[in-house]
């Protein structure tokens, strides 16, 4: 936000451009714009001279800056308030000339150029109101005549600008910002991030909850523990449960993960997991498993869509510049080339799916080239030369500390998965796991994308010297997924092997998924057809298909599917679902069906949901079974009451009523105390913000300085909603543990625009359950005006288009401005303390910054050439 004062000469000139005096500054009024006793003008803007403050203005002038794609065109654009009624009107010609779109006046108006594509578009002069900046084009009349709309925040006094065409501004903008590219040390840095804090041990936070429940078997109590935490630089997890039976469950897990590959030395890991894990399943020898053990892998696994990066190169002719687009989104640029002479774009991130970028080249003279680049790439594929890896040991069915919980324990097995990408194409994965019981089992596969498709060949030798295979091709068309899949299992039917392994001897079957165009509409559907030999004897087959059908307030779901085992008959089932919103409602109803000789009802239920204000909501169902002709359902309520969660339940099942009541709170360390949120923190990260005014400088917080209220944060690309309280503290709950997150002050937020952060924002990275304490330190900061002025004898002339520099204390360059047409820039956001200003050669006096003094103004004199 500009805050320049508006002087007394100034407002004399206003009012001389009102009358028609001063043409030269504003365009004159035309005839059809005024009355016969000339009030149309003074009842539009009234009479008093225009004083400048925050917010609304007195006579309803304010100068807010022009911000496009969150980029500064111009600092300051003349708005004027047309009454409670009229909303705004902004200047048209310095907007006009800010947006640096060509332009003529005729006797019917104002006629625009606008590029790409070339055209012309025109201003009625009937929208066109009288101000004291000249003519004015009302804000709600932006869209209709001109490619973009303007939005007024009259708390930053902010124009902000949304193009809906290519406008020459910003066309400029983003060939200088490409030209910035090519020197990063004008480019923003990025934040640094903020180191840990080096402890042995710390708990971060917990979840605690609790219920009694009464039914036919009597009351049962449970209660609950989640709590996370810091042990010897890595993130700690402690859980223990109270079942209804009276069963005590810990669980501990000791994890680290990073982004680099510098977890372990020469193994290049990136995460690793001891105590109660899991550990992955591996392609048809061995299904997930969980228990006490140990993982080391060289994925991290909030990473497991990124397949790293790969390069893209081409050649690149002398003189040229390439451009590296991804979804219609500037990445990076280049002018220079390798020893070939060809353009290189590296560290490009490949995703899972279809990976499409573009390469645009542009010629010295005008000349441009397109250059499309796809890339297919299934769930286990890897960059060329990319290889993974993960490796451990877990005991199966048994926690580290207590006593099993399952009726058959898995017992200890040992695995091993490594990954190579062969081409970009194609990649081979190892699997071994190695149990106490038979022989090791391994699995050898390929995985690669042919065409627009994908597709997976698996060979398998089990533990009993059994052998198998798996082939899946998968392939899109149009807007549809169609996936086939063949297996042969070996001989081994463990209870550590999938589902599928353990019940089919060999599988085949065909699966779709997709959206069918129909006029407005795109209905999702799904579809399914299996047939496999069963190892028991005989076979099964299965089909089903899932349809969609989406409204505005309504939705309905239609599913069949049918089961036939062996030569017997098709076993046929249908439901029905429809759910709607009626308000603050949500209505949902099912009904479910089959064929046993003959259709018939198997049953049908129904349900209402409302949320109840803030933090609660209350839930009604009712269900029908048929072959019990009873009924049954309940009403559950819950609430949020600041930190503690309050639940309630009631209703009957088929061995009798049953009747509930939970409560649940969430603990996590403040940097005094310990303080109360809901329940959850302990399963994400979180950051505590404690925003004050650093009236010391020194970045933290002493016992006089006070906290500010109502401050808001921009936390990765999302305006967060929390705000601070009065003591200037906020928690920002719910942040993904792991990956490094930026978090900035939303400027707009803060009543006093002359309170600055100390620096743009800051990057952390947290682990689960972490409730990270992130200071922000406000400082009040200062404006210095400068005017620039030509002195050729006794004459002052204001100067415009003058470069205008400002140093330090040390003397180092901090800010640079060009003059406006009355010769004047402003510098704010200044830190107090001293500057000077310099333009052509010529210095100012040293200008003292303070909280006594925070603005300052200052004429600079020029010579005559």
């Amino acid at each position: 936000m500009s805050r320049r004062p508006i002087r007394p000469l100034r407002w004399l000139s206003a009012l001389l451009c009102a009358a028609g005096l001063v043409g030269a500054v504003a365009a004159p009024l035309r005839a059809q714009d005024t009355d016969a006793d000339g009030g149309l003008f003074d009842r539009l803007f009234g009479t008093d001279p225009a004083a400048e403050r925050a917010g609304q203005a007195a006579d309803g002038l304010a100068l807010p800056a022009l911000f496009a794609d969150g980029r500064l065109i111009a600092d300051t654009i003349p708005l004027h308030d047309l009454g409670a009624a009229g909303g705004a009107c902004v200047a048209i010609m310095p907007l006009l000339e800010a947006l640096e779109l060509a332009h003529a006046a005729t006797p019917e108006g104002l006629n625009l150029t606008l590029p790409e594509p070339r055209r012309t578009v025109a201003i009625p002069a009937a929208l066109l109101l009288p101000s004291p900046s000249g003519e004015c084009l009302p804000l709600a009349d932006v869209p209709g005549v001109l490619p973009i709309s303007l939005t007024h925040d009259r708390v930053s006094q902010r124009l902000v600008l949304t193009p809906r065409a290519a406008l020459p501004v910003l066309m400029r903008l983003a060939r200088e910002e490409r030209q910035a590219r090519l020197r990063p040390e004008t480019a923003r840095p990025a934040y640094a991030l903020l180191a840990r804090p080096n402890r042995i041990a710390e708990l971060w936070s917990a979840d605690l909850g609790a219920g009694i429940a009464v039914g036919p078997q009597g009351r049962q109590l449970s209660a609950n523990l989640l709590a996370s935490g810091g042990l010897l630089g890595m993130a700690g997890r402690i859980g223990v449960g109270l079942t209804a039976e009276g069963r005590i469950t810990p669980g501990f897990a000791l994890s680290d993960a990073r982004n680099t590959p510098d977890l372990l030395g020469p193994l290049a890991a990136r995460s690793l997991a001891l105590g109660d894990i899991a550990a992955p399943a591996q392609p048809l020898i061995a299904d997930a498993l969980s228990g006490r053990g140990l993982i080391v892998s060289s994925r991290a696994p909030w990473r497991a869509d990124l397949i790293d990066t790969i390069t893209l190169s081409g050649p690149l002719p002398q003189g040229w510049e390439a451009e590296l687009w991804h979804e219609e989104r500037l990445v990076a640029v280049t002018r220079e080339t390798d020893a070939a002479g060809h353009w290189q774009f590296g560290n490009i991130p490949v995703r899972i799916g279809a990976n499409r970028w573009m390469v645009r080249l542009y010629g010295p003279n005008g000349e441009t080239e397109e250059q499309v680049f796809t890339r297919l790439v299934g769930t286990e594929m890897n960059a060329e030369n990319e290889v993974g890896y993960s490796f451990g040991i877990v005991d199966g069915g048994r926690p580290l500390i207590g006593t099993t919980l399952a009726g058959a324990p898995a017992g200890p097995a040992a695995f091993a998965s490594i990954d190579w990408g062969m081409t970009n194409d194609v990649t081979v994965r190892l699997d071994l796991r190695a149990e106490r019981q038979g022989q090791p089992a391994l699995a050898l596969g390929f995985n690669g994308a042919l065409g627009e498709g994908l597709w997976a060949l698996t060979g398998a030798r089990d533990r009993k010297g059994g052998y198998g295979g798996m082939l899946r091709l998968a392939r899109r068309i149009g807007a549809q997924d169609v996936t086939f899949d063949l297996a042969r299992h070996g001989r081994d039917a463990g209870p550590g092997l999938p589902p599928p392994v353990r019940e089919f001897a060999s599988v085949m079957a065909v699966a779709g998924q997709g959206r069918i165009g129909l006029g407005r509409l795109s209905l999702p559907w799904q579809a399914r057809f299996q047939t496999g030999e069963r190892r028991s004897g005989g076979s099964r087959e299965v089909a089903a298909a899932r349809l969609v059908l989406p409204m505005a307030d309504w939705q309905a779901n239609l599913a069949l599917g049918g089961v036939r085992e062996g030569s017997t008959p098709w076993l046929g089932t249908a439901a029905l679902g429809v759910t709607a919103r009626h308000g603050d409602w949500r209505l949902r109803s099912a009904v479910n069906a089959s064929d046993r000789q003959g259709w018939r009802i198997d049953g049908a239920s129904i349900s209402a949901a409302r949320r109840l204000g803030r933090g609660g909501n209350v839930a009604l169902d009712l269900d029908w079974q048929a072959d019990t002709g009873k009924l049954g359902g309940g009403v559950i309520f819950a609430h949020q009451l600041g930190p503690l969660g309050i639940s309630a339940s009631a209703g009957r099942e088929g061995e009798g009523w049953r009747a509930g009541i939970g409560l649940t709170i969430g603990l996590f360390r403040g940097p005094e105390r310990w303080r109360t949120a809901p329940a959850g923190i302990a399963r994400s990260g979180a950051v505590l913000a404690e925003m004050f005014v650093d009236e010391d400088g020194d970045g933290v917080r002493g016992s006089d300085e006070v906290g500010v209220e109502g401050g808001r944060f921009i936390v990765g690309a999302a305006l967060r909603r929390e705000a601070t309280d009065a003591q200037g503290r906020v928690l920002i709950g719910g942040i993904a543990p792991g990956p490094d997150v930026d978090i900035e002050t939303q400027m707009s937020s803060l009543t006093d625009f002359t309170l600055r952060p100390a620096h743009a924002g800051d990057r952390l990275a947290l682990r689960p359950g972490e409730i990270r304490h992130l200071p922000i330190a406000l400082r009040p900061t200062g404006s210095i005006e400068v005017q620039v002025l030509l002195a050729a004898g006794d004459r002052l002339t204001p100067r415009s288009g003058v470069p205008v520099i400002l140093r330090d204390a040390q003397g180092q360059e901090v800010a640079r401005a060009i003059t406006d047409f009355d010769g004047f820039v402003l510098f704010d956001g200044l830190a107090f303390g001293s500057w000077q200003a310099e333009a052509a050669g010529q210095h100012t006096s040293r200008l003292i910054l303070s909280r006594d003094r925070p603005d300052d103004a200052v004429r600079l004199l020029l010579p005559p050439a």
